[in-house]
């Protein structure tokens, strides 16, 4: 495996990662107004995330700084090519950090429930700006002849179809893992929402992917590997189906693992079908680039694999022991310990030292 195929398969798996992480960050804000009845019941909901939240968006730094470091001519023609569906995503993803964070610092009920909103909203606008981006990504963006992108993609039903398609599957996910998370009141109304999100996500998934393969958007070498993309498809709905099962039967321990299949398999669907080349062009007669040319100089682009693959991998194990050390043996409704000095009702979600 050459070099820019490897950083572009990094590239890939790093962010199907942040997706799938802060997916979870996203779908939580989503359902929050729905799982959290009233302000007790919204702040355990916040709090089963607030310790994962940090950790789960620091990967959309770590897959963005890869695909620039070593992918600068892809970087730089989605990101153009895809401009306001990017920009939506980093600020929905920014407004709803700041939202989580803020929150816990005003002590208003009425200050914390338009927060609240916001965080919701925030979470929509980042699944919609990354599910736009994506469906870009899929059918291929302005590029001419010299390398150089020539318009923002224009909205279009398969674009704006990808959008809703990623708002319900990452409020689906969140509901999962809020049903998984905790017990009560919250737990039995992100299971409803749940079963509710999983059958529309599956649903909206596959009119996507129809939309997209019957409208024409695949014309010409849009999609290398067509029967990838149809069976990721197919994994994923079934993935939502299985989270249907999973939670209407009682073992929403499990639903989270089904929607997380769910959202790499929606991801896979485009990465799978156009590999090698996520970039094509829309303008007939443009060839699509090949990696090589997308990528920095053959040297440096070794020295960043090498050096930064044994610190990626210890991200990676960071990562994977905070989610065991946090994701807590036993479900729970009751928000966490206050610290000392906090008022009551207050939570270590609204110290200073989470904040």
């Amino acid at each position: 495996m050459t070099y820019p195929t490897l950083a572009l398969v990094a590239f890939i798996v790093l962010f199907t990662g942040y997706l799938v992480l802060a997916g979870i960050d996203y779908g939580v804000g989503l359902a929050l107004p729905r799982t959290g009845s009233d302000a007790s019941g919204r702040l355990a909901v916040l709090g089963a995330v607030g310790p994962l939240l940090l950790g789960n968006e620091a990967w959309l730094l770590v897959s963005i700084g890869a695909l620039a470091g070593t992918l600068p001519g892809l970087r730089g023609a989605l990101v153009d090519g895809a401009y306001p569906y990017a920009l939506i995503a980093f600020a929905g993803a920014l407004a709803l950090n700041a939202g989580i964070q803020l929150r816990g610092r005003h002590p208003g009920e009425r200050v914390r429930r338009a927060f609240d909103l916001l965080i919701c909203a925030a979470g929509a606008a980042a699944a919609f700006g990354w599910g736009c981006f994506l469906a870009v990504t899929a059918a291929g963006v302005s590029l001419g002849s010299d390398g150089h992108v020539r318009g923002v993609a224009a909205p279009n039903l398969f674009t704006l179809l990808g959008g809703v398609t990623m708002v319900a599957l990452l409020a689906t996910h969140g509901s999962a893992f809020i049903a998984a998370r905790l017990t009560g009141d919250p737990a039995r109304r992100a299971a409803a929402l749940t079963t509710i999100g999983a059958t529309l996500s599956a649903a909206l998934l596959g009119v996507t992917a129809l939309t997209g393969f019957v409208g024409g958007t695949f014309d010409g070498d849009a999609l290398r590997h067509p029967v990838l993309a149809a069976l990721a498809v197919v994994i994923g709905v079934g993935a939502l189906l299985l989270t249907r099962s999973l939670t209407g039967s009682g073992r929403a321990r499990l639903a989270p693992w089904a929607t997380t299949t769910a959202v790499i398999a929606a991801a896979g669907a485009v990465f799978a079908g156009k590999y090698p080349a996520l970039l094509t062009s829309t303008v007939p007669g443009v060839p699509a680039p090949s990696v090589a040319q997308l990528a920095t100089d053959e040297t440096a682009l070794a020295a960043v694999i090498w050096t930064s693959g044994p610190v990626l991998l210890i991200v990676i194990a960071a990562q994977v022991y905070m989610w065991l050390v946090l994701w807590a043996p036993a479900r729970t409704a009751v928000a966490p310990t206050p610290a000392p000095g906090a008022t009551a009702g207050s939570t270590a979600l609204d110290t200073p030292a989470f904040s």
